[in-house]
C-alpha cells in the first residue's frame, strides 16, 4: 500500500513538474523580480555564458525547457553554504537521504520570484499580499523602480514582462516574435525560416488581427517549450456563428480550419474533431494571419468536396430554414427554393381557409368564428385562457374525455413535435441572444449524448404514433368518432417520412465522420451507420439524400392547409378565442 502511494505522488510529482516546465514565460515580470531575493543580482552573475553566445535567441532552444538550460553550479556559486549543507545530509532545517535530489534547485525555488526567505526589514511586510503591491515595506516609497545597469536594461529590453493590451506591449511582443517569425536576413531569421514559412512584416499590417498581441492568438508563444504550445481559442474573443451564418453549428470544427489561409482541414483520428495543419506554399510568406471571411463558399469547399476526407457532404447545404424549426434548432431564414416554393404555397393555402373561415357558419349552423360573443372580465379570459391552453392544448383533455386510445396516438405523435420545436427554438433564441453562453451551444450539438438520445427518443416515439394511427385509421375506417377530423394517410405519410429520411441522414453522418463526441447516444442514428460498410462513397450522395428530406418537409407545409391536420392550426385557434371571448369550463 506505502509502495503505492509513493508511487503515485512520485507521479504526480513529475507531472505537476512537467506542467510547470511548459508554463515557464521567458518574460519576467519586473517588479516582482525586484522584490524576489535576486533582485539586486545583475543578470549576468547567473547568465554569463549568454553573452559568449553567438547567436541569441537560438531558434534551436526554443522547445528547450528550464532544466535544459540549468546548472546547479549557477546555484552554488553563491550559496555555497548550501552544497556544504547537501553534503552533510540536510537542507535548510531538514535531514536529507539523497543529496543528489535536491541539486535541481528550480524544482522549488523560483530564481526570478523567489521571497527572502525569514526576511522582515522594517516589520511591515505582509506575507498574505502580493509583495510587489507593498512599497514601502522594505524602503521609503518610490515613484518607479531604480534603474537597471547597461547590460541588465539590454536584457530587460526583450525579456521584461509587458502589458499585452497596452500599444507599447504589443509593439514589444511582436518585435520579439518577429526577430525570428519575420522575414529577414538575421541568423535567427534564417534558421526558423529553414523550419516554417516566415511572415511579412509589411503585409501582416493589413491582416485582421494586427492590432492584437501575439500572445492573444499564441498565449505559450512566449514559453518553453515553445514548439509544442497549446493553440489559442478563438472564442475567448469571438462567439460561435449560430447557423444562419455557418449553415450549421459546426461544433466539432476549429474555427481555424475554416478562417485560416493557406491551411488543410483534417479529421483527428482519436477526438474525430476537424482541425488543420499548415499547407505552406514553398517560397511564400506565411498566409494564415490574412484570413478567410466565410462570405462566400470557397472556405466551405476545403471540405465539402468530392472525395472529401473530413466526412463532409460534397455539396455545400443551405442552413435549416423556418421550414425545419418543428423538428430542428433551425434558423430565421427563407432562402432556399424549397422553403419558398412551400411557403408560398401554405400562406395561398392558409388565405382559402381563412376566407372561408371569416365569412360565415361552419356547415350552415352559428356564428362565424370571429362573431363577437359574450365577454367576462379581464382576469377571468386570462385565466381562462391559461386554463384552455394547458388542458385542452398541451394535454388535450378534450380529445382524452372521448377515447383514450385515441389521445395516446395523438400524444405520440403531437409531444415530440412539441419537445423538439421548444428544444430547438430554445437553442435557437439563445444562441442569437447569449452566443456566449456554454449551455446554448449543447442544446445545438447533435453529437452531445443529451441531445443525440433525446431526439432519437423523440423520433421513434413519433413513428410509433404515425404507425399506430396508420394501423387504427384502417382497422376502424367506417367508425370515425363524431367531431373529430378523419385521417389522412398522405399527411401521415410526409411525416414518416421526413423521419424515416432523418434518421438515415444521421446514420450515413455519423459513417462519414467517425462517432463525434457522445453521437452513439443517439442510437438510431449510430445502429444505421453501422450498416454503412465502406461510407467513403457517402459524402458524394448525403447532399441529395439531405435536400430529399427538406423537399418532404416542404411538401407537408405546403399540403398542411389543404389537409385534415389543418386541426394542427385550427384548433387551438378556436380553443383560445374561444376561452377568450366567454369564459371556460
Amino acid at each position: 500500500m506505502l509502495k503505492n502511494t509513493a508511487i503515485y505522488l512520485l507521479f504526480l510529482a513529475v507531472l505537476g513538474l512537467g506542467t510547470v516546465e511548459a508554463k515557464a514565460s521567458w518574460l519576467i515580470d519586473q517588479k516582482d523580480y525586484h522584490v524576489s531575493a535576486h533582485g539586486q543580482t545583475s543578470c549576468q552573475d547567473c547568465h554569463e555564458n549568454i553573452a559568449d553566445k553567438k547567436l541569441h535567441p537560438d531558434p534551436s532552444d526554443v522547445n528547450k525547457v528550464r532544466g535544459d538550460f540549468f546548472s546547479p553550479e549557477m546555484c552554488f556559486s553563491c550559496h555555497d553554504e548550501i552544497q556544504d549543507d547537501l553534503e552533510a545530509g540536510k537542507h535548510g532545517r531538514k535531514k536529507i537521504q539523497d543529496p543528489g535530489k535536491y541539486r535541481y534547485c528550480i524544482r522549488c525555488h523560483k530564481a526570478h520570484r523567489q521571497r527572502r526567505i525569514g526576511e522582515n526589514r522594517i516589520g511591515t511586510f505582509k506575507p498574505g499580499i502580493p509583495r510587489k503591491e507593498q512599497c514601502g515595506a522594505c524602503h521609503d516609497i518610490r515613484a518607479k523602480l531604480p534603474p537597471l545597469s547597461e547590460e541588465d536594461e539590454s536584457c530587460m529590453t526583450c525579456h521584461g514582462a509587458v502589458n499585452p493590451d497596452k500599444a507599447e506591449g504589443k509593439e514589444k511582443i511582436q518585435s520579439l516574435c518577429f526577430h525570428c517569425h519575420a522575414q529577414g536576413e538575421n541568423p535567427a531569421k534564417r534558421a526558423t525560416g529553414r523550419l516554417v514559412p516566415l511572415i511579412n512584416a509589411a503585409a501582416y499590417k493589413s491582416t485582421p488581427h494586427a492590432d492584437q498581441s501575439c500572445t492573444a492568438c499564441h498565449p505559450g508563444g512566449a514559453a518553453f517549450r515553445h514548439l509544442g504550445q497549446a493553440r489559442g481559442d478563438c472564442l475567448q474573443c469571438h462567439t460561435p456563428h449560430d447557423e444562419k451564418k455557418a449553415h450549421d453549428a459546426h461544433l466539432d470544427v476549429a474555427c481555424e480550419a475554416c478562417h485560416l489561409k493557406g491551411v488543410t482541414p483534417f479529421r483527428d483520428p482519436v477526438t474525430k474533431k476537424v482541425l488543420w495543419r499548415l499547407s505552406p506554399d514553398p517560397g511564400k510568406p506565411l498566409q494564415v494571419h490574412h484570413m478567410v471571411s466565410g462570405q462566400n463558399h470557397d472556405a466551405c469547399r476545403r471540405c465539402h468536396t468530392e472525395g472529401n476526407e473530413v466526412g463532409a457532404s460534397a455539396l455545400v447545404l443551405p442552413a435549416k430554414s423556418i421550414l425545419c424549426m418543428g423538428c430542428h434548432a433551425a434558423t430565421f431564414s427563407v432562402g432556399d427554393a424549397t422553403t419558398i416554393i412551400a411557403l408560398l404555397v401554405f400562406l395561398a393555402g392558409i388565405a382559402l381557409a381563412l376566407s372561408y373561415w371569416l365569412t360565415g357558419s361552419l356547415r350552415g349552423k352559428g356564428d362565424g368564428i370571429l362573431e363577437p360573443k359574450k365577454h367576462t372580465d379581464g382576469f377571468g379570459k386570462v385565466a381562462a385562457v391559461i386554463r384552455v391552453f394547458v388542458l385542452d392544448i398541451l394535454l388535450q383533455r378534450r380529445l382524452y374525455r372521448q377515447s383514450e386510445g385515441r389521445w395516446l396516438i395523438h400524444a405520440l405523435i403531437f409531444y415530440p413535435f412539441l419537445f423538439r420545436f421548444t428544444w430547438g427554438m430554445v437553442g435557437l433564441l439563445g444562441s442569437l441572444w447569449r452566443p456566449g453562453a456554454g449551455t446554448v451551444w449543447i442544446m445545438l450539438d447533435k453529437n452531445h449524448f443529451l441531445t443525440a438520445f433525446l431526439f432519437d427518443l423523440s423520433g421513434i416515439l413519433l413513428l410509433l404514433g404515425i404507425l399506430l394511427a396508420l394501423v387504427r385509421g384502417t382497422l376502424r375506417r367506417f367508425t370515425q368518432l363524431s367531431g373529430l377530423p378523419k385521417q389522412d394517410p398522405l399527411a401521415l405519410g410526409l411525416i414518416g417520412g421526413i423521419v424515416v429520411v432523418g434518421f438515415v441522414l444521421e446514420g450515413m453522418r455519423m459513417a462519414m465522420t467517425g462517432p463525434v463526441g457522445d453521437a452513439e447516444y443517439a442510437f438510431v442514428g449510430y445502429w444505421i451507420s453501422r450498416l454503412f460498410s465502406d461510407p467513403s462513397g457517402l459524402t458524394s450522395i448525403y447532399g441529395y439524400l439531405w435536400y430529399a428530406h427538406a423537399i418532404l418537409a416542404g411538401g407537408f407545409v405546403a399540403y398542411l392547409p389543404f389537409s385534415r391536420l389543418i386541426h394542427m392550426i385550427l384548433a387551438p385557434v378556436v380553443l383560445l378565442m374561444g376561452a377568450a371571448t366567454k369564459e371556460g369550463r
